[in-house]
């Protein structure tokens, strides 16, 4: 269920106005291979500025990104208790970032991502990293129905695959739109709306 712009947040039937947005930056870690010259690695220096304006604007910066154990049955580079699991050097958290492991797609995914944005009163979030097709579009969907606006920093988000990238992106972004009714912003859009300095 998506709800109308304007009635959202936890708990809320009206809400208009942000009170207290949120970053979230997914698999942005050392387990995905972003390093210089690798696809979409031009996106980490935007995500850095995302990062940069929360901290300068007092907004609380929320790391996510998979884990997986040995008895999951899937292969994956994420395992538990492996540098994979690292943020990458450029995203260094700071101490007061946090860092939340999540187990399928989702940001939400089993985990307690909505229990820690709830008890900070948290009615926004805005989502960097990638895939956009993937846990882009699955975390923006959670949040709207979870009722926390859903804001989709379009330039700080990327596709991991090699084909048919740009088209994934773009559809992706017209779901988030069109049927989660998440907004779509530019990078600079998102520090003057949401990340004004304290």
């Amino acid at each position: 269920m998506t709800y109308p712009r304007g009635s959202y947040g936890p708990g809320r039937a009206i809400d208009v106005n942000v009170e207290k947005p949120a970053v979230i930056i997914l698999d942005m870690a050392k387990g995905y291979h972003w390093t210089p010259g690798s696809a979409g690695y031009d996106m980490v220096a935007r995500v850095k500025r995302l990062k940069d304006a929360a901290h300068a604007a007092g907004v609380q910066v929320i790391h996510v990104h998979s884990l997986r154990r040995p008895t999951d049955g899937r292969p994956s580079e994420m395992m538990v208790n492996t540098e994979a699991l690292d943020i990458i050097p450029e995203l260094e958290p700071m101490d007061r970032d946090i860092i939340i492991y999540k187990r399928f797609r989702s940001g939400f995914s089993y985990n307690d991502l909505d229990y820690t944005l709830r008890t900070m009163g948290c009615d926004c979030i805005l989502i960097a990293g990638a895939s956009t097709d993937n846990t882009v579009l699955f975390t923006a969907a959670d949040a709207a129905e979870c009722r926390y606006k859903a804001v989709v920093v379009e330039d700080c988000t990327m596709v991991h695959r090699d084909v048919d990238r740009q088209a994934s992106h773009e559809g992706a972004l017209r779901i988030i739109r069109q049927v989660v009714g998440g907004d779509v912003i530019s990078l600079d859009e998102a520090i003057a709306t949401y990340l004004k300095p304290a």
